[in-house]
């Protein structure tokens, strides 16, 4: 391991390739067509109170949060330090320090998303712990806040040291394996169990999101590990792996509209732009008020 110096200015010297211009206008698209589709989950969930009466849809609320988040900062990231001829150690340092910020909220998302599979587990195979569950996962969302912060305190500081890539790339195997390991887990116990109960339509959606954040990840992150010192330099990462990656929240609005009755039925409201016709809770439409010819006011439903 290289004692931790300060890093040199050729350290962070920059060639421009000729695939940026595509990598950055398709990052962008991906990313701003995916911030959309985090945006009407948001709205649903925080327009509509039967959605945030559900433990699963307000976790998913935080996921969406900070996925928007990641989504609009990493591209402007890239695209800046991408248009700069020549970048120095002290663009070098700042741009990872942006960068390893993207990253913990990234990983506090997939913290949620653990936080969900949990929560969609307890929902469908134990019901009666799912009442305490419910009292007590503010606790977890709050955990996961803290250790964000934590973590980003301590990456932010080594993107200052020549070890900084070795404990990133150390921490993002270790997390993977983990991850991937408890997912492969969740979905067996569901193959041998689901046989014993009728899944429901509405707000048993966990596994599903987190096996799609998982599948369209995975191809980015698995290029990254094995080939980290030659990713940089591969178009297929930037064009194609990444920004699938990055549309997770378009696959994930999808799969809600399409498998999920109450998204369904609030999503359609949102896009024929009918959401304020109807009350918050029922969708039953709002009394109209009108004069008689005498004059006074009559109420209808």
């Amino acid at each position: 391991m290289v004692n931790s110096t300060n890093i040199t200015d050729d350290d962070y010297e920059y060639e421009p390739i000729g695939y940026d211009r595509i990598f950055l206008e398709v990052f962008t698209l991906v990313g701003l067509l995916s911030v959309a589709a985090n945006f009407f989950i948001v709205f649903v969930v925080l327009k509509y109170k039967k959605l945030r009466e559900d433990a699963t849809n307000l976790i998913f609320l935080h996921v969406n949060i900070l996925q928007a988040a990641f989504l609009l900062g990493t591209p402007l990231t890239t695209r800046v330090m991408m248009m700069l001829t020549h970048v120095t150690s002290v663009h070098g340092a700042v741009f990872c320090a942006l960068y390893q910020i993207e990253i913990s909220v990234m990983f506090a998302a997939t913290w949620f998303l653990f936080l969900m599979v949990c929560d969609w587990y307890i929902k469908l195979y134990h019901k009666e712990t799912y009442v305490k569950f419910c009292r007590f996962y503010k606790f977890g969302v709050a955990a996961v806040y803290v250790l964000a912060l934590f973590t980003t305190s301590i990456t932010v500081q080594l993107c200052f040291q020549h070890y900084m890539f070795v404990i990133t790339y150390i921490v993002m195997v270790a997390s993977v394996a983990l991850f991937v390991l408890f997912l492969i887990v969740m979905n067996i116990l569901h193959a041998v169990k689901k046989r014993r109960i009728t899944v429901a339509r509405s707000g048993t959606y966990g596994l599903a999101i987190t096996n799609i954040f998982f599948l369209l990840w995975f191809p980015s992150v698995i290029l990254i590990i094995v080939t980290i010192k030659v990713v940089v330099n591969t178009p297929l990462f930037f064009i194609c792996l990444l920004p699938l990656g990055f549309s997770t929240p378009i696959f994930n609005l999808i799969y809600l509209y399409n498998f999920d009755d109450n998204y369904n039925v609030f999503l359609k409201q949102v896009f024929k732009c009918r959401c304020n016709k109807y009350s918050n809770e029922t969708l039953e439409d709002q009394p109209v008020s009108y004069n008689d010819v005498n004059g006074v006011q009559i109420s209808q439903n």
